[in-house]
């Protein structure tokens, strides 16, 4: 039975460690958002895409480790689905004990991950609403019209620009 409890918590430590990663490039992510970055937004979003993908494999690999363990202890199943609680929910004392840890520490880590996507999302809807707000000021006031010194109208762009200051890092 031991050789199966160290099988779960090395591939738990893997997968800890990929959404630790992960959480890390989430960080730089806000970072380049922030600083209106898009080269390195760009760089950090496929970095995570290769990261998902490892972490996806580890656990579908921890997710068939743990079926296997079904089998081979002959545990019940209740649910068509197999659950990470229920799974230590019918370990034995000790097992539990060892694993309990890293399977809480995996549930902080994606919890966590999940609260930093959420927010570099929000940030990005940000930043994509106030750059869409500021061009169509700039169409409408380009279309505005302007009086000269001969008192006849014309539209903007006409002759005439209108002082913009635009912050050049948005």
């Amino acid at each position: 039975m031991l050789d199966w409890v160290e099988s779960l918590r090395s591939l738990f430590t893997n997968e800890i460690d990929c959404y630790k990663r992960l959480l890390e490039l989430e960080g730089k992510k806000r970072a380049a958002i922030h600083s209106a970055d898009g080269k390195s937004l760009e760089s950090f979003v496929k970095d995570s895409y290769h990261i998902m993908v490892e972490a996806s494999e580890l656990e579908r690999i921890r997710m068939k480790a743990i079926e296997d363990v079904y089998d081979k202890e002959k545990f019940k199943k209740d649910e068509s689905s197999i659950t990470l609680t229920n799974f230590l929910n019918q370990l034995d004392r000790e097992s539990n004990f060892k694993l309990k840890t890293f399977a809480l520490e995996l549930k902080k880590v994606v919890a966590d991950l999940k609260d930093a996507i959420i927010t570099n999302d929000k940030l990005l809807k940000t930043r994509k609403e106030f750059l869409q707000t500021t061009v169509d000021s700039l169409q409408e006031l380009s279309r505005e019209k302007v009086y000269t010194s001969h008192k006849q109208p014309t539209r903007r762009g006409q002759g005439q620009k209108g002082a913009i200051i635009l912050n050049a890092t948005a």
